[in-house]
């Protein structure tokens, strides 16, 4: 039994592609796909049917939560004009009933248990919220990419892992949402992030997954990743409008998927920064004033990030 994990497709068509075409070269029994499916990408109307004709199963990561709030009108009605969320306000009119419905069809964590194996937890965060990291504790190299990508302080420590582990019956724990793959042991029981399929943030531009192997009764993980024509993608924010219509969150969004690091976040944290200098408090929506100035201010030089 093998199967394909993927994490944080986010709407990069020409890097999902890659994966399943390399996929077709491989044994795979079935596809384990652990959320944020759309946002940020110029191609979502695309990647929802092909992740439909795969055979496996889905949840839902934070970003497909956002969605959906939209959608349902669960937000501030700033959201609904503010350059912040123009890139939400695209990727809604892109979609029509039906593919907003299978979203929220889709179930937040998912237990897989294929005849004859372990059964695997699969989150997109963590075991209690999908905007909530899992971090790898043990490896010296992980933590400083979490450090780089602004999802650790510097001289911060992640809670253990191994007390997640203890908290479920499965043999695997499956999460995304960092876009860093890692994996990690305790106790016989295994978990690991594949890494993002549209926008990794550990330094390689390649689209990355994970192949999952029952062998000698347990599991086995291979981290897995393949290069695609990154000038495909920009061409596809051009012709999408996205690039145009999505102001710079999407600016931020092209330039990490060019250099495989976390520019969004690091862009967020910039408009947090001037926002909290400027004595601001609300609703999840930054005064235009602030926006502009941190679109003004902040390192768009690619080299900054690589």
């Amino acid at each position: 039994m093998r199967l394909a994990v993927l994490a944080d497709i986010h709407g990069n068509l020409p890097a999902l592609e890659a994966v399943l075409a390399e996929l077709r070269q491989q044994d795979v029994d079935g596809f384990i796909i652990a959320g944020d499916h759309l946002t940020g990408g110029p191609n979502p109307d695309e990647v929802i049917p092909l992740l439909r004709s795969l055979d496996g199963w889905l949840i839902r990561g934070n970003t497909d939560n956002r969605l959906l709030a939209y959608d349902a009108g669960n937000v501030p009605d700033s959201w609904r004009v503010s350059e912040q969320w123009a890139a939400l306000r695209w990727l809604h009119g892109q979609l029509d009933r039906e593919m907003l419905d299978f979203i929220a069809s889709l179930p937040e964590q998912a237990v897989v248990a294929p005849d004859g194996t372990a059964p695997i937890r699969v989150v997109h965060g963590s075991l209690k919220s999908p905007s909530e990291h899992l971090i790898p504790d043990r490896d010296p190299m992980n933590l400083a990419l979490f450090r780089k990508a602004g999802l650790l302080p510097p001289n911060g420590k992640p809670p253990q892992l191994e007390l997640t582990l203890a908290q479920i019956q499965e043999a695997v724990l499956i999460c995304g949402h960092s876009h860093i793959p890692w994996q990690q042991k305790h106790e016989g029981r295994l978990a690991f992030n594949p890494g993002s399929v549209g926008h990794p943030n550990n330094g390689d531009t390649r689209a990355q997954y994970a192949l999952l192997t029952w062998q000698d009764g347990r599991w086995q993980v291979e981290h897995c990743a393949v290069a695609y024509n990154l000038e495909q993608v920009r061409l596809a924010y051009q012709a999408s409008g996205l690039l145009a219509a999505g102001g710079a969150f999407i600016r931020a969004f092209l330039l990490g998927i060019e250099t495989g690091q976390a520019v969004p976040g690091h862009f967020v944290t910039h408009v947090h920064n001037l926002a909290q200098a400027a004595g601001f408090e609300g609703d999840g929506v930054f005064p235009e004033p602030i926006w502009e100035q941190a679109v003004a201010t902040f390192n768009w030089e690619a080299r900054a990030y690589q």
